[in-house]
């Protein structure tokens, strides 16, 4: 029988992690946001989309309050970088934004596969690419709004583009490692530097000894990179006016990085003893997350490092992970399993995928030897075992926690499906955003929707919203009940 070819291979494989997470943002996220995050993120979008940074407030802000997206000096915009937004404006203007994460978890894929050829070779690279399409953290974020996934591809361009660097291949990839890292920056900024921390101590060294002729194409990886996240204060400034005020603090004062009184929610600020509770947490979870299999992933991990033949480029792989779990020690918030899991480490799972894959094909080749070659078959059979456990323990709660989650659904949708409302404006009367949390999805930045959906602030107030929207017929909408009369107080 011919043998499909290792490009073949990995071009299924990408298909098949495009079409299965896809199936998650459409069936199991119902195409909606369901955390802040991704509302805030769909309003950048949106706004980015019409060619704007910001829009003009609306004359009553509580009235279209939505989370994480600010009202500062007349103008609103999301809290949040413009690295994730900018993409996902891509989708805004195609009609389909939650395409675009399902494309985003198929390139990572196919950028872990060719990492992995281009250090050790194309089975290291495949099965990688495999054990992370397995992963149900990577299955989660590929279906949601979330910007993990056009982090990791940014910072596995660059992962590759470097290594193609030091290599001595063509200077363009220098170029091209500093832009993917730059626009990383401009995606989520403090996992960018942290990731990148290996590699710029790589980088110094050889810039100080020159031990390579190519050195001098660090400094244009520096450089590129550094004209990329240049823009950040200048978006910064556009939108705030302030070059060096972040939008984080305008939201919360206390979102910040470090330890100490007035830095994080909790009483008397961050502390040592927080991050330690957030980090005991988070790798937990990334034991079962990282390959699915429960509280186990860590196994393949141990037989890369520990079985020869030993190579540094194998601890290079655990080296950005490392260094995400030291960085976010600093920061306040952990990553819960209700909101999905370790994903501020999401990043750094490529390197393990690849470090698991090492692991896994050492102990295959270590079968090798006549002596041993009948384990081969019990060897494939525990990985397919383990793979199928992984799924069934975890695909089922997973994808029943993501629909529904926050108790976003789209039924929150049918009272004005079913009465075809247009050029409406409804006004809705709930205790929280996320009992209307599907309408804020949808929303056009500028409140000129067919229906523009409001939040009820009693009869003086809805008056007031009514004024400036004429011409429009008025429904009020509460617990899911759609009606042309205001609501009994």
């Amino acid at each position: 029988m011919k043998h499909i070819s290792p490009n073949k291979l990995i071009l299924i494989l990408c298909l098949l992690a495009f079409v299965v997470t896809a199936a998650v943002a459409y069936f199991a996220f119902e195409r909606l946001p369901h955390l802040e995050d991704e509302v805030a993120y769909l309003f950048q979008a949106r706004t980015m989309a019409l060619g704007r940074l910001t829009v003009p407030s609306p004359e009553i802000e509580q009235a279209f309050w939505t989370p994480f997206v600010l009202d500062y000096q007349g103008q609103r915009f999301g809290k949040y970088p413009p690295g994730w937004p900018g993409v996902l404006a891509a989708g805004v203007l195609a009609g389909a934004p939650w395409l675009v994460n399902p494309l985003l978890a198929a390139l990572s894929l196919y950028l872990v596969y060719r990492l992995g050829a281009s250090l050790y070779d194309e089975r290291v690279g495949l099965l990688a690419a495999a054990l992370g399409l397995t992963s149900p953290l990577f299955l989660v974020l590929s279906g949601s709004y979330l910007s993990h996934l056009a982090s990791l591809v940014w910072l596995l361009l660059f992962s590759l583009w470097f290594l193609w660097t030091a290599q001595g291949r063509s200077s363009w990839f220098a170029l091209g490692a500093g832009l993917a890292l730059g626009i990383a920056f401009l995606t989520r900024s403090l996992t960018a530097v942290t990731y990148a921390a290996p590699f710029i101590a790589y980088s110094l060294l050889q810039v100080i000894w020159r031990r390579q002729p190519h050195w001098p194409r660090y400094l244009l990886v520096a450089a590129a990179g550094a004209a990329v996240a240049a823009l950040l204060p200048a978006y910064q400034w556009a939108v705030t006016g302030d070059p060096w005020l972040n939008p984080y603090v305008l939201w919360w004062p206390y979102d910040r990085i470090g330890f100490g009184p007035g830095i994080g929610a909790m009483a008397g600020g961050h502390s040592i003893t927080y991050a330690w509770i957030n980090l005991k947490q988070d790798l937990s979870r990334a034991a079962t997350d990282l390959l699915g299999w429960p509280a186990l992933s860590w196994i393949p991990l141990v037989l890369g490092l520990a079985l020869r033949p030993r190579r540094a480029r194998d601890w290079s792989l655990l080296a950005p992970f490392a260094c995400l779990v030291v960085a976010y020690l600093f920061y306040w918030i952990g990553s819960p399993a209700r909101l999905w899991g370790p994903r501020y480490y999401f990043e750094g799972f490529g390197g393990l995928w690849l470090l698991g894959a090492v692991g896994l094909l050492k102990v295959w080749d270590w079968a090798r030897d006549e002596k041993r070659r009948w384990l081969r078959p019990a060897l494939a059979s525990v990985l397919v075992l383990a793979v199928a456990v992984g799924l069934a323990a975890n695909l089922p709660y997973r994808m029943g926690e993501a629909r529904g989650f926050y108790g976003i659904t789209r039924s929150q949708l049918d009272p004005i499906e079913e009465a075809g409302l247009h050029n409406a404006l409804v006004i809705v009367y709930a205790e929280r955003w996320l009992e209307y949390g599907a309408m804020l999805g949808e929303a056009s930045p500028l409140l000129d929707d067919d229906v523009v959906y409001a939040r009820g602030q009693g009869a003086a107030v809805d008056a007031q919203i009514m004024a400036l929207f004429p011409g429009r017929e008025v429904f009020y909408l509460q617990d899911g009940v759609l009606s042309t009369e205001p609501p009994v107080p």
